[in-house]
């Protein structure tokens, strides 16, 4: 679920130029860690999500929340902002037309005002009395606001909560040999495992081509892939990290990790 075409391709436009100003080799990890968040921010808002981030960071990097229509054949992102519509002629002045919404109207002549007159600007108006009210510039009718209905005719949404943990990782490369390893790597904590169903991990890893690629899981996905394994002595002590396969297309792309590149319909 995406906010429009146009909003799409501008989010897109502007993260790419973001990528091709950066060398993401060159920063430091505290720097690539932010990089990674501000990337994920920028994708997760492509998909109707407001972002926020908690003063203090307590395992958590953002809390996102959206509101949508309850109808469960629909659910579209809600228009949460009043309409703004004449009540005569319904002329919808909710967007760039607000500034056409004259001030109030001459009880008299009928001559629109603007701005803070409180008498009619026609001279020869013989009783130049301003009612002060919006007033649409079509009819001269009273313009009100009114609650947002969905398309589908719904007049009630609701709002969804999540909260993100972002990891974020480049192409690991030998130390040694300086030869690249074609594999990321993400560590996991067990702090990092707040199953409350509205938790999720989103890891973002940056390629040579400095292109991103999104990893999203929940905490249950992740226990369920790391089975046993989480038992390890090397999970206890804070020490785990997942090392899995660069490769991002085909058959075996980012490992056994491959089934959640691009899941953000999971978030829903």
């Amino acid at each position: 679920m995406t906010v429009n075409k146009e909003t799409d391709e501008a989010i897109e436009k502007e993260v790419q130029e973001f990528l091709e100003s950066k060398n993401v080799a060159d920063l430091s990890e505290k720097h690539f860690s932010r990089f990674g968040e501000f990337i994920v921010s920028f994708e997760l808002s492509k998909y109707g999500w407001n972002i926020y981030s908690p003063v203090y960071d307590e395992y958590i990097d953002f809390v996102i929340h959206k509101y949508i229509c309850r109808d469960q054949e629909c659910r579209r992102l809600w228009n949460h902002t009043p309409a703004l519509i004449c009540k005569n002629c319904g002329k919808d002045f909710s967007r760039t037309l607000k500034k056409d919404i004259a001030t109030g109207v001459c009880l008299t002549c009928g001559l629109l005002v603007k701005g803070s007159k409180p008498k009619c600007p026609n001279e020869n108006c013989p009783n130049p009395d301003v009612e002060r009210r919006p007033t649409c510039n079509n009819c001269k009718g009273e313009v009100e606001m009114r609650k947002h209905l969905c398309d589908c005719g719904s007049t009630d949404y609701e709002t969804k909560i999540r909260t993100i943990q972002v990891k974020s990782s480049r192409i690991e490369f030998d130390k040694n040999t300086g030869r690249s390893k074609n594999t990321y790597a993400v560590d996991m904590k067990p702090k990092d495992l707040i199953d409350d169903g509205y938790h999720f991990y989103i890891w973002c890893l940056i390629d040579n081509e400095n292109k991103p690629h999104f990893l999203v899981l929940s905490v249950k996905d992740f226990i369920e892939i790391m089975g046993e394994s989480m038992k390890g002595i090397s999970f206890f002590k804070d020490q785990d990290r997942q090392h899995f396969s660069a490769k991002s297309e085909g058959e075996g792309k980012f490992g056994k990790w491959g089934k959640f590149h691009n899941r953000f319909d999971k978030l829903e």
